[in-house]
């Protein structure tokens, strides 16, 4: 009988540790608001598919943070400032700021009032003193209830009540809406343990506290995929942390879920061969990890035609044994499974900017076409989907509900196609080939770029490395010391080896939240000190970040699908974009004083591309711009939407199409016709704008442009049609629209 093609998602559910051990307060109440929300609703939607399989893979620092506000022992800021009766002004400020955190388009703009709530702020500009009270009470409510389960607020009926008040919110209403959400994070782990013991679901692990092991083994090992990497000035080799990492996990795990975790996800996808006898030796059975580490141990690429479609499919849909230490033994062996990063991306990315409907019965047609050209119903084989499983939702129309329906509804009455565990597809079929050498990387471009090789992230192992050699020191200086103080001073470097922090040092990774992870970051490492009784040294004191030089450009590396606010600074969802100064503004034309642009952004994703312009004073008084040159992959020939059946007049910068923005009116597209005039085209081109801050989306079906094809980009402030000041000057900043590995 002709087997099915298999499908194993595998949702990734991570919050970095948010806890100030020092103050007992959590710098940031995602862990909170994504578990009364998409962990919880995950698990529901999925137990409405009996015959639908997952795998979730819960990270230890997010389970114990879960617990914590579960036992009403964690608060972060926006909790404690929602349970007050009266704000300061610095509060206001805070609340302004943060308790606008949601999809505005999805999330916000569906609830009238919190849309006007949205609203006034904007006419306010930032001058918390001029709205009432009742504003912020409104405020507060509406931030906690839409970072809720929908169908809580669907069928609770006191939570319909609330949405269908909508305004003149109480002390009284707000602590209800606390009580529901803490109500919901209440059942999230039981929820995911009552879905294992049915068979539903498989539980898996990362290690503790979200550490890059290659890097915690020896940081040398990020040599081996970026051969010139600058590496920090100090030695770094603790398998000994690595194992005590994975050793916290397994014991967490089991605490929390009842049994013990069969496979596990590597932070970050982030592998190397001395990972797997560490692995073993806390009897993990597989682990996954991203396509490129495949490519990069069988030195062979992984092939895609123009839609994304595997082209040689039966080297990745199916799972490998590794062995460890060069044993020939099956018993001293791994399974690995590898992530189609194309299709992962696509319900990261893509699917929100579709019907839900429509992107589901996409995903299907991918697997069958996938079945159908591997041509082998002979063998069993592996699809692995594996992404985020919190993230993207508040993106997607609904909240991503009829996507999830649509396509768990096809899944469960496929023939052809059916969902598995991972554990339950290797309990059933061993793996067929066997790997000869892992490779080390990651899932982000196949290295380790992402933590280490700039000089904030070095700074940041430095710091780390002294830290813990002065640890060691002490321990050994005093052989009496108590157990308890050992351990609270450990606990706090493990807490610092997590992945996030060294990410936020990065260069390509920019967020106004930096300082914040900066301060915790060097908070936990001065919690030694602290703990065994030392001064903090003063060195610990002073900002990672201030002995970078200053960054005036950055190359895009990740995907961006950011909501549209303006805020006065870039939210983290602009963190995977480019970005350009103007101080690397080049050419013959150079103003003597410094000019209103400050900085343009640029990115993307397979769906849409994104602009934020920002400027030293307001835009208001000019009209503003982005010109934009699309050439195809090929042969750099410049692409229009209309034949061309002569020389076109020259247009600025040579652009074929630029966006205009209309003050109060949003963003129009135009493109060049062929005699260098502008065409208006029907495009839904959405913007947000502010006093000083432009941002734009536009679908790249509008523009014609695909994987491969390059932009060139300029904003410009023009009065009457003339151009006042670019930038860049008198040219523009190309990238390529390269697909992300």
């Amino acid at each position: 009988m002709p087997y099915p093609l298999y499908v194993a998602f595998v949702w990734h559910m991570h919050q970095p540790y948010y806890k100030d051990n020092t103050a007992g307060e959590y710098i940031l109440p995602w862990a909170r608001l994504h578990g009364a929300k998409e962990y919880v609703h995950m698990a529901e939607v999925l137990s409405q598919y009996p015959a639908v399989k997952a795998t979730f893979n819960f990270v230890p620092c997010l389970v114990e943070q879960l617990q914590e506000y579960v036992r009403g022992s964690a608060v972060d800021r926006a909790l404690a400032l929602s349970r007050q009766d009266h704000w300061g002004d610095e509060e206001k400020a805070y609340l302004l700021s943060f308790f606008f955190s949601a999809n505005w388009e999805r999330v916000i703009r569906p609830h009238r009032r919190y849309q006007q709530l949205l609203e006034l702020r904007h006419q306010v500009r930032g001058g918390h003193r001029l709205l009432s009270d009742a504003y912020y009470f409104d405020l507060v409510a509406w931030f906690n209830l839409v970072w809720m389960d929908p169908i809580a607020l669907r069928t609770d009926p006191s939570l319909r009540d609330l949405i269908e008040k909508g305004e003149n919110f109480t002390r009284a209403d707000i602590e209800l809406i606390l009580d529901k959400q803490r109500e919901l994070v209440a059942r999230v782990l039981p929820l995911y343990a009552e879905l294992q013991a049915r068979g539903q679901i498989e539980l898996t692990t990362s290690p503790y506290y979200h550490p890059i092991l290659p890097l915690l083994i020896d940081l040398e090992t990020a040599r081996r995929s970026s051969p010139e990497l600058r590496l920090p000035n100090c030695s770094f080799r603790h398998v000994e942390d690595a194992l005590e990492q994975l050793r916290l996990a397994v014991e967490a795990h089991q605490a929390a879920f009842g049994q013990l975790p069969r496979g596990l996800w590597p932070p970050e996808g982030a592998m190397c061969p001395e990972m797997l006898p560490l692995l073993q030796r806390y009897g993990i059975r597989w682990f996954a990890t991203d396509e490129a580490i495949l490519a990069r141990s069988l030195g062979r690429p992984i092939e895609r035609d123009g839609y994304g479609h595997v082209l040689n499919p039966r080297l990745l849909y199916q799972p490998y044994m590794v062995r460890v230490d060069g044993s020939s033994s099956n018993s001293s062996s791994l399974t690995v499974i590898f992530r189609d990063h194309v299709l992962s991306d696509r319900i990261g990315f893509v699917y929100q900017g579709m019907p839900g409907k429509d992107a589901a019965e996409d995903l299907v047609r991918r697997l069958r076409t996938i079945r159908e050209r591997l041509g082998d119903t002979e063998h069993p084989y592996l699809v692995a989907i594996i992404l985020d499983g919190e993230n993207c939702w508040e993106s997607y129309p609904e909240q991503g509900d009829p996507f999830l329906h649509h396509l768990y509804q096809e899944l469960s009455i496929a023939e052809d196609l059916r969902t598995v565990t991972v554990s339950e597809y290797l309990d059933e079929f061993a793996p067929r080939e066997t790997l000869v050498e892992l490779a080390t990387g990651s899932w982000i471009r196949g290295n380790l770029e992402t933590w280490i090789g700039e000089a904030d992230q070095n700074r940041a192992w430095e710091v780390l490395a002294q830290v813990r050699d002065e640890l060691v020191a002490w321990q050994n200086a005093i052989p009496g010391a108590g157990l308890d103080v050992l351990e609270a001073a450990w606990r706090q470097i493990y807490i610092a080896e997590g992945s996030d922090w060294f990410w936020w040092y990065y260069s390509h990774n920019v967020s106004v939240e930096e300082p914040l992870f900066d301060r915790a970051f060097r908070e936990h490492l001065a919690g030694v000190y602290r703990i065994i009784g030392r001064p903090v040294p003063p060195w610990l004191l002073q900002p990672i970040r201030s002995v970078a030089e200053p960054r005036d450009y950055r190359a895009i590396s990740a995907y961006i699908s950011p909501h549209l606010e303006a805020g006065a600074e870039a939210s983290l969802e602009w963190s995977g974009a480019g970005f350009l100064e103007a101080a690397t503004s080049t050419g013959t034309m150079q103003r003597g004083e410094k000019g209103l642009l400050r900085r343009l952004y640029f990115g993307y994703n397979p769906t849409f591309v994104y602009f934020r312009l920002e400027s030293w004073a307001a835009l208001g008084p000019y009209e503003v711009s982005l010109f934009l040159r699309i050439e195809s992959p090929s042969s750099g020939e410049t692409l229009f939407v209309l034949p061309a059946d002569e020389t076109s007049s020259e247009t600025p910068f040579g652009a074929n199409w630029r966006v205009d923005l209309r003050h109060g009116f949003g963003a129009v597209l135009k493109m060049a016709s062929p005699r260098g005039s502008w065409l208006e085209v029907e495009a839904t081109v959405e913007s947000a704008a502010a006093e000083r801050v432009w941002e734009v989306r536009v679908p790249c079906s509008a523009l014609g442009v695909s994987f491969g094809h390059r932009i060139g980009v300029a904003a410009a402030l023009l009065q009457e049609g003339q151009i006042l000041e670019s930038l860049p000057l008198q040219s523009l900043h190309y990238f390529t629209l390269d697909e992300m590995v």
